[in-house]
This record gives C-alpha cells, sequence and structure tokens, in this order.
C-alpha cells in the first residue's frame, strides 16, 4: 500500500477536505450523503493499494486514477438517480469531467501534464465540497420540516393519479423508499475485477505485482457479493411494504372507520 505524500501542501489539503467531509458525512448526512462519502473513501483505499506497484503519472492515461474515477462516476450515478437530491447530479457530472481527462490524454499527445493533473484531481476536490454542502443542506431541511426523505422510487407513483385522500399520498410518499445503491457496489465490484484481468492480460497496461493484483481481486469479489446482498435486502424489504401497503389500500379506498367498528362490534 503506497502512503500519500503529504509534503505536499495540495496532498494535505485534499486529504484534510477529504476528512472532514466523510466525518461530517457519516455522522451528521442522509442515506445519500453516507453512500457518497463511503465511495470516496473506498476509491481512496483501493488507489492506497494499487499505487503500491504502479506509480502515479501525468505524462500518460493513469489507470489507477481511470479506475479510481470510473468507481465514483458509477456510484454517484447512482445515487443521483434514485436519490431525493440535487447535489449527486453536479458530483456525477464532475466525475465525468475527470474521466474525460483520461481519454483527452489517450488521444492527445500535446497536452501538458500539468492540465492532465487539474482537469483528474480538482473535479473531486470539488466532489468533496458538494458532499459537504449535501449534508449540511440535509441538516437543514431535517430543521425545518422534521423530515428529509433519502430515496425516491417511482415504481408506483403511477397510481397517485387516483389517490382518494391525503392521507393516501403522504403514506405512499412514506413507504415507497427503496436504496438501489447495492446494484452500483456490485458494479464497482465488478470494475475492480475487470481491472485487474487486464493488468495481468493486456502487455500494454503497466505490470502490477501479484500480492496487489491479489488484493484487489478479493475486494472486487466481496464487493460484488456484498452489493448482491444489499440488493436482495433492499428488494425484500420493499416487496414487503408494497403488499401491505395494498393490502391497507385494497382498490385505492380504505375501509372507512365506521364500518371497521361495525365489522368488530359484529365479531
Amino acid at each position: 500500500m503506497a502512503l500519500p505524500d503529504f509534503n505536499e501542501p495540495s496532498v494535505v489539503l485534499f486529504f484534510s477536505i477529504l476528512a472532514l467531509a466523510a466525518v461530517l458525512s457519516f455522522w451528521r448526512g442522509g442515506a445519500p450523503e453516507k453512500s457518497g462519502a463511503f465511495f470516496m473513501v473506498w476509491m481512496i483505499f483501493i488507489q492506497s493499494i494499487a499505487y503500491g506497484s504502479v506509480s502515479n503519472r501525468f505524462w500518460e492515461v493513469d489507470p489507477v486514477a481511470l479506475l479510481g474515477d470510473s468507481i465514483l462516476f458509477v456510484g454517484f450515478g447512482a445515487i443521483a438517480l434514485t436519490a431525493r437530491r440535487i447535489w449527486p447530479l453536479f458530483a456525477a457530472g464532475l466525475q465525468l469531467i475527470s474521466l474525460s481527462a483520461h481519454f483527452a490524454r489517450q488521444v492527445e499527445d500535446d497536452i501538458i501534464a500539468l492540465a492532465y493533473a487539474t482537469m483528474k484531481v480538482v473535479p473531486t476536490g470539488l466532489v468533496l465540497l458538494l458532499l459537504i454542502m449535501g449534508t449540511l443542506f440535509h441538516q437543514r431541511r431535517l430543521k425545518k420540516s422534521g423530515e428529509d426523505l433519502p430515496w425516491a422510487d417511482f415504481e408506483l407513483w403511477r397510481e397517485l393519479w387516483r389517490a382518494p385522500s391525503k392521507q393516501y399520498i403522504d403514506e405512499h410518499r412514506m413507504a415507497f423508499s427503496r436504496s438501489w445503491i447495492g446494484a452500483p457496489i456490485a458494479s464497482c465490484g465488478l470494475l475492480l475485477i475487470c481491472y485487474c484481468i487486464s493488468a495481468l492480460v493486456i502487455p500494454e497496461t503497466p505490470e502490477i505485482a501479484l500480492g496487489t493484483v491479489t488484493a484487489l481481486s478479493v475486494m472486487g469479489l466481496a464487493s460484488i457479493a456484498g452489493g448482491l446482498w444489499l440488493h436482495q435486502r433492499e428488494t425484500a424489504r420493499h416487496l414487503a411494504e408494497t403488499k401491505a401497503f395494498r393490502d391497507k389500500w385494497k382498490f385505492g379506498v380504505p375501509m372507512p372507520q365506521s364500518a371497521a367498528a361495525a365489522e368488530t362490534r359484529l365479531a
């Protein structure tokens, strides 16, 4: 594992903001903020392992940075598609800029090293600031309204057009909040496995130590297993909540209180 060079002021600044964003998100953030912090910390950990065998480079495509930016783009893209938040949209866009830096480095040899370094590092630093702002706004919404639902679910929204009452809409909004975060975790694990395979098979890729490949492969398999387990757990919970909701609001109209009380007396 390669530790960052903390003699560089830019490295110290980046990891200081990372520590602040991670601690604040895990402590005071909602589920989307915690998920974003998880992907950031996980990416740094993976890069620290990979940089033990492959040096950081700016004169050609950095495969480790490409792997890390791909993981963050998949993670924040999934959060942006499923969370009731705005900041993940900007985070995914910034990570797309980082990804484009690697493709620009590949197709254009005249790009100077400083420009490549700036394009692949600065957007990720801005994502950390977005993560901090998202956590602060989450706390603001909690203080203002007392709730801030994390995830959106679009499966049953088509039923709201025949909602019989405001209670139906409120219970629907509160019940269906399903996390899809297990799918991107498994996808990122698959990215790790593909990275390890390419490092062993493709001749043009930088040589990576067998121990590093083994560690990354184990992390990839664990990520796939954990992501699939989390996805199955969320799916089971969602199906149970869906059944309970539909049983209560059968045909879209719940049993009136007077009828329910009459049936209780007759029983």
